[in-house]
């Protein structure tokens, strides 16, 4: 019975199937900022352009969308 715990099965139907691909560098990453609309963005490419994406270092503007995301430290 390893392995085919209800938890076990949720987890892996959970996990994203394709992998991360930056919008501005067009790099896959293993971690990237994800938006609603699809727009993702990798933590070096965030780093490099926070200035223009984020005032007050707790959200982050979609550059497509307009959309505000929380960076999980609220």
């Amino acid at each position: 019975m390893r392995g085919s715990s209800p938890r076990q099965s949720y987890l892996k139907r959970r996990r994203k199937s394709r992998p991360y691909v930056c919008h501005c560098c067009n790099r896959e990453m293993p971690f990237c900022w994800t938006c609603r609309c699809g727009f993702e963005i990798c933590q070096e490419c965030m780093q490099e352009n926070f200035w223009g994406m984020s005032c007050n270092g707790i959200t982050w503007q979609c550059p497509d969308c307009g959309a505000l995301n929380g960076f999980g430290n609220q």
